[in-house]
């Protein structure tokens, strides 16, 4: 049995149609999220689903819009050897690796997050954010384009001398393993963000840090509270609780409903007397599962069309139906996957 060729192009257009509209849409409304939020600039995890985002747009409509306009041209003089292999580098290899190792990216920083003090105090988060963000295009553009494009024979029959299976190893499997991994581990490995009683050094003072827990109304709540008498202040160093002499006590105000009680982090500063008590988001479980789910959704969407396209050759169709359902499904599975995996990233994002 063979498929309707005009059915068939009539679909791929209409397919072609709902998905840049689609890929438009969802990739946009998560660049808008994150650049709502503020400070955006100073996160390697908003700057790297951004980063992200933009990929998606990149690398998924270019290739889509050309294959819209060859399937509605009827003269394909445009379509050369070059232009086809910048189409094919891009949907099939490029935007895979850069997505993969963005997951990784993101599953170091949600990693290292709470760890490493010097994250937050770091004088260049910004520097550092956009650094992070840029180490998959880096790689992508360093070690895929040669890959995909440098053994390309432009001059006859646009054949390619460099085995299919090195370079999906290297831009599809090679990612996707190291993604799912690594988002593994991250669900594995739990432990506080920083030791109780850690001493941290500053330009100005020494902070001790310790862990207890408060009511979350603020980020940032401070004692001694003004509402005391005057009185002569003793500070406890010990408990790093101020103890002040002849003062009148708040009343004892109970919980209120809609408030939280969490384990935070606090820093003692020695010298002036005041208790700061800074959030610590302690995430690091729930955005470890759903970067391992992004990673799975991820692979599924995408090694399917490898493993395929690599055994093409040695696969025995019974019929040309069969072979057309298969190659489509696989096809535009690839394609959606710009769409399913950021709406999810929107949610992570708000982790």
């Amino acid at each position: 049995m063979k498929p309707d060729m005009s059915q068939l192009l009539l679909a791929d257009q209409e397919l072609i149609a709902i998905f840049i509209l689609l890929i438009c849409l969802i990739n946009g409304a998560l660049l808008i999220t994150q650049v709502k939020k503020p400070m955006f600039y100073d996160s390697v995890k908003l700057m790297m689903i951004i980063s992200l985002a933009i990929g998606d747009i990149i690398f998924a409509l270019f290739p889509l819009v050309v294959l819209a306009i060859q399937y509605s041209e009827a003269d394909l003089t445009f379509m050369t050897c070059r232009l086809i292999t910048i189409v094919t580098t891009y949907m099939s290899y490029l935007i895979h690796f850069v997505y993969g190792l963005g997951l990784v990216v993101l599953a170091a920083e949600v990693f290292l997050r709470n760890r490493i003090q010097s994250i937050h105090e770091n004088n260049y988060k910004i520097i550092s954010a956009v650094g992070a963000s840029s180490v998959p295009w880096i790689l992508g553009l360093i070690i895929i384009l040669p890959l995909c494009m440098s053994n390309v024979n432009y001059e006859s029959q646009c054949t390619n001398s460099q085995s299919l299976e090195f370079m999906f190893g290297v831009s599809v499997f090679l990612p996707v393993l190291l993604s799912i991994v690594i988002s593994i581990v991250l669900n594995c490995v739990h432990g506080p963000t920083l030791q109780q009683g850690q001493i941290i050094s500053t330009d100005q003072q020494p902070l001790i840090v310790s862990e207890q827990t408060v009511i979350q109304q603020e980020n940032i709540i401070q004692y001694p509270p003004q509402r005391y008498a005057p009185g002569n202040t003793h500070y406890n160093s010990i408990n790093s609780n101020p103890c002040p002499q002849n003062a009148v006590p708040y009343p004892p105000y109970p919980y209120p409903a809609n408030q939280q009680v969490m384990s935070q982090s606090s820093t003692v500063n020695l010298n002036q007397g005041t208790h700061t008590i800074r959030e610590t988001p302690m995430h690091q479980h729930a955005e470890g599962q759903r970067l391992l789910l992004i990673s799975i959704i991820f692979g599924f969407m995408v090694v399917p069309i490898a493993l395929i396209t690599i055994r093409a050759a040695h696969i025995d169709w019974d019929d040309s139906m069969k072979k057309t359902v298969v190659t489509q499904f696989v096809f535009w599975l690839m394609v959606a996957r710009s769409c399913i995996t950021p709406l999810i990233m929107i949610s992570f994002s708000n982790l």
